[in-house]
């Protein structure tokens, strides 16, 4: 086993006012990302943001999606200073991203943690109406270019989560709760994140051209041509599997029979899905 320094963001020259970037769709991100890493290799940390979902009526609905954006970015004020200022912070809908410059996947695992102790205790301290509290949240963590060298494969990864907090998503998840029927996936690319969010599981819209190497001893390529879905890591007992239907029964257990491992599922569109398994030998 090799010896690496760990490179991780001190907390030095932090920033005095929080900054971080709005954006509005996963082909903009993607793009910030790219933008970035040219210049220099980064570790991911990915913040997921579950709220409950309001029942009631549609003008309900609405001000609850306010709520629901004033309370994330309550969160990310509170969070975004114990990154450098040089860092870039995205975010999208209810999902926060921490790029951290000149960092390796060992300095992102600190970063990580310090930002999960930090949006705990902050979380749990919530107080009055105004602000809601997340019923799920995860967080995961990854780098580029080493062990990912594809962007899509630092998504992907930095999409595993290595921590939880809240309600837990039921596994299978077709098993009980919001199902997902044929006429409501949504054929246009644009609609699944909103699918995604509905279901709280994170949407990819690139898969890495091969297998990992963390899920090639657990599932081969003809196993995941027959199921039709794209494993993209694993985190200790949980395999992460994009899927374009994430609530089919029968493969989440087929999965879980041939693995023995806990299946977390992941959206992506059927387009990507496909080209994605035809490069699989």
């Amino acid at each position: 086993m090799r010896n690496e320094t760990v490179i991780a963001p001190t907390r030095e020259d932090l920033p005095q006012v929080a900054t971080w970037t709005v954006v509005e769709t996963q082909a903009t991100l993607l793009e910030a990302i790219q933008h970035v890493v040219h210049s220099s290799k980064i570790a991911l940390v990915m913040i997921s943001l579950l709220y409950s979902r309001d029942e009631k009526a549609r003008q309900t609905q609405n001000l609850q999606k306010v709520r629901n954006d004033q309370s994330t970015l309550y969160l990310l004020q509170n969070i975004r200073p114990l990154v450098r200022k040089t860092d870039h912070v995205f975010l999208h809908q209810h999902t926060l991203y921490f790029a951290l410059l000149d960092a390796n996947l060992q300095g992102g695992a600190i970063v990580e943690e310090r930002l999960w102790e930090a949006l705990l205790w902050r979380v749990h301290n919530i107080s009055g109406q105004e602000i809601l509290r997340p019923i799920r949240i995860t967080i995961g963590h990854s780098a580029y270019p080493e062990p990912n060298c594809e962007i899509a494969e630092l998504f992907s990864s930095a999409a595993q989560p290595s921590k939880c907090f809240g309600e837990a998503l039921p596994v299978p998840l077709a098993g009980r709760g919001a199902r997902v029927e044929e006429a409501d996936l949504p054929g246009k690319q644009e609609d699944l994140p909103q699918l995604a969010k509905k279901l709280g599981i994170p949407y990819l819209t690139l898969l890495p051209h091969k297998l990992p190497r963390s899920v090639q001893q657990v599932v081969n390529a003809r196993l995941a041509q027959e199921l039709h879905c794209y494993p993209v890591g694993r985190e200790r007992n949980t395999l992460t599997v994009a899927m374009s239907n994430p609530q089919d029964r029968s493969i989440l257990e087929r999965l879980h029979r041939e693995t023995g491992l806990r299946i977390f599922p992941v959206l992506t569109h059927p387009d990507a899905l496909e080209r994605a398994l035809k490069q699989l030998r």
